[in-house]
């Protein structure tokens, strides 16, 4: 009867031990899962999930190039911007394949803005060519460029916003600023949403813009 009893015993601490490690398993996939509402994608709010993305983008062999905290919507909890840059890039090949992530800090989760189509990528043999800052000021956030063609050096700015009444990030305005090695022909244009109209941060192109300004 003793060792029934002690058998009966060992059996049921062997299916807690179980369900246990279920139970945990279960809310490990659920702390990881991600849902698309509307045009946003939605993070389920773990310790680490901006961590994970880091993880995600560094298997895909991309580097974080700048992290900035912020509060972009102005509700007093900490949102985030990050720039994944590919760590192998052909030398003298400008391409467009560093992404931008905004993360919105919700009570429950984040809203995570993606776009790879903002930016180029720096040149490895030219680091004083491509990205060089991201400001951000308020609900403001500008990515800062340079660019060098023969005798003339161009800085060029991509002002985004968040729009506290519509909840979106929408570009503001774009400036370029074109410097001569004499001074004696410097330019400034600054386009904004006269120009374009309204862009959401995930539609943005730099390409397309530089293409209707140009027409």
């Amino acid at each position: 009867m003793r060792k029934k009893f002690l058998l009966k015993i060992l059996i049921l601490t062997l299916c807690l031990i179980s369900c246990n490690e279920k139970k945990e398993k279960d809310l490990e996939v659920k702390n990881y899962t991600t849902e698309i509402i509307g045009d946003t994608l939605i993070v389920n709010e773990t310790k680490n999930n901006i961590e994970n993305y880091k993880i995600r983008y560094k298997s895909k062999k991309y580097n974080v190039k700048v992290e900035k905290d912020c509060d972009l919507n102005k509700d007093g909890q900490m949102d985030k911007i990050i720039i994944f840059e590919p760590s192998e890039i052909a030398n003298n090949k400008l391409t467009k394949e560093s992404t931008v992530c905004v993360f919105i800090k919700k009570k429950k989760d984040y809203d995570v803005y993606e776009n790879k189509n903002i930016i180029y990528t720096s040149f490895f043999n030219s680091m004083a060519e491509g990205l060089q800052d991201l400001v951000v000021k308020d609900n403001y956030f500008t990515f800062e460029e340079n660019n060098q063609a023969g005798d003339i050096r161009g800085n060029y700015y991509i002002t985004f916003k968040y729009d506290l009444k519509s909840k979106e990030i929408i570009l503001h305005k774009y400036s370029i600023e074109l410097i001569s090695i004499d001074g004696e022909n410097d330019k400034t244009f600054t386009y904004d949403n006269t120009v374009f109209g309204k862009i959401l941060f995930k539609n943005f192109d730099i390409d397309a813009i530089k293409a209707e300004i140009s027409n």
